[in-house]
Parts: structure tokens; sequence; C-alpha cells
């Protein structure tokens, strides 16, 4: 992949912007997004869903997703979760089930008989657990943008301090204090948030723990395609080996890895020719009619 040259006029792509509602809490809560309907009808919808801080637009990674699913026939929407920005501080991690309930039934409402997730950072976790767990028969297939492990990352961040720190955070949590800070990490957690990273008995710490078991991606049967840059910056290990132990433990029906030269976390520079790439893979799997 060659870089992108540098945006200097203004971007927008036609679509709507939509809002659909997620259960959890004492009312349903409202997911925001952007939706770009497909030429045909019946199209599958390539759904986006962002990572830690972020959310439905920022970057230009989602923008590249937007402007070049629908020309390769497909539908696109990229939404916010309820981790997005502050959202993260304390999000649990169990509330992506909900979450990715509320966009799979947009889809069914929207006539979308098949759907391709795409996560990128901690959105790999999320669409892989969810995945996981629910099995949807509507699901295509899943793409992972840059599946880090969180919990090496964190452990590795934290050095000789990460097992005080995690005392410490357990310690808060049992005083009745789930939202005391945790500090010296890249985003903001609170004790209960830190610990779903840093616990390697939570569900989160484990969906990419490459020295564990990764049980919760073994029960994915539908396509997946794994992406990595080669200069991730958020590597325990080195990328090409993680995508070997995703390669080995995997049960997919289909599996495909791509190690991509000089790309960092974000794709920055690819992030066009990246999105056209995987909507290339996303017709492969749920040919678009």
């Amino acid at each position: 992949m060659q870089g992108n040259r540098q945006a200097t006029t203004d971007w927008e792509v036609a679509g709507a912007l939509v809002a659909f509602p997620a259960a959890g809490g004492r009312q349903p809560r409202m997911l925001d997004g952007f939706y770009r309907p497909a030429p045909k009808k019946k199209a599958p919808l390539v759904v986006f869903v962002h990572g830690m801080g972020s959310n439905f637009y920022r970057s230009a990674l989602k923008k590249a997703f937007l402007e070049t699913a629908p020309a390769q026939g497909c539908a696109a929407l990229s939404f916010n979760n309820r981790g997005a920005e502050r959202g993260t501080e304390d999000e649990p991690f169990r509330a992506c089930l909900a979450d990715l309930d509320a966009a799979a039934a947009f889809a069914r409402r929207r006539g979308h008989r098949k759907i391709v997730l795409v996560g990128h950072s901690t959105g790999c976790q999320k669409i892989a657990f969810w995945q996981a767990q629910r099995r949807n028969p509507r699901v295509a297939g899943l793409v992972l943008l840059a599946p880090a492990d969180d919990y090496a990352v964190t452990r590795q961040d934290f050095g000789a301090r990460f097992d005080a720190k995690v005392a410490w955070a357990r310690r808060q949590v049992a005083r009745g204090r789930p939202g005391a800070p945790v500090v010296g990490r890249y985003e903001r957690f609170t004790a209960a948030r830190f610990l779903s990273l840093a616990d390697p008995r939570r569900a989160e710490a484990n969906v990419f723990r490459y020295a564990g078991p990764l049980t919760q991606f073994r029960r994915v049967k539908c396509p997946v395609l794994a992406v990595f840059g080669e200069a991730e910056e958020f590597a325990a290990i080195p990328p090409a080996d993680m995508l070997a132990i995703l390669r080995r433990k995997t049960v997919a029906r289909r599996f495909d890895d791509w190690l991509i030269p000089g790309a960092d976390h974000g794709f920055h520079g690819l992030e066009s020719e990246l999105a056209e790439a995987v909507c290339r893979w996303v017709r492969e799997v749920a040919p678009c009619g």
C-alpha cells in the first residue's frame, strides 16, 4: 500500500445522521451514527465499531470506510458505542452486547440480510466477544483492525508497578469506590474500568490475550480478516506473531491475515487503500448482489 496524500480540501459524503435505541439501564440509550445506504437493496451492511475514546466520525479511517463501502456496493454504518469519547472512562465492557444488538437490529430494519463488522482497536474485542456470545447468523464476517492485547500492553506500560496498581484498584472496588481514578494510562479509567483490562479473569482482558487460550475468539466461526501494521504501537509481541497465533487458533470457516508494511495502529496515511482492500474482502464473503 502506498501512503495517501495529505487532505487539503473539504470532505463530505451523502448519507443520514441516525440514532437508534440500545438496551441497558433504566431506559434505552440512543446511539448516534452516520448511515450510507447501498446502491442496491438488500446489500450487506459494513458496520464500523470504533475503539477507546473515539467516536463515529473522528479519524480518516472511518471516513475512508464511509466513502468506500457504497462505491463497492455495500451500505455503511459508523456509530457511537457507549464507550465513545469520555464514555471509555467507566464503560462496562459487556455493554457492547447491547450496543451491537442495537446495530444488528438497525441493520435488520433497513433491510440488510447480512452484516460485516469492522472493529478497530478495542472495537475488535467488542465485535469478537459479541459474535462469540450471539453467534448471529446474519454476520457474514468480522474484520479485526489492530486487535492488540490490552492486558499485555497494560502490564507492559506499568512495568514493575502493575501488580500494585491492580491490587490498589481491587481495594477501591471492594471499598465501594469503583469510580476512583486510575492515572498513568493513555486513557482515563476508573478503578472498575481499569480492572476490566488488567485482571486476566475479566472478559475484556482475555478476548485477545495472546498468551491465553483465546476462548472467545475460538468460538467465532464466520469468516475473519485480521490486520496489523508492522509499526503497531500497542504491541507487547511482534504483530506478525499475533497474527500467527490467531491463524493457529481460529476455527473460522475462512481466515485471512494481512501484515501491512509501515502501518501504525491507526493505519495513518493508508486509510483509503485499506478500506478499499477490506471492502473487496467483504464482497467475497458477502456478495453485494
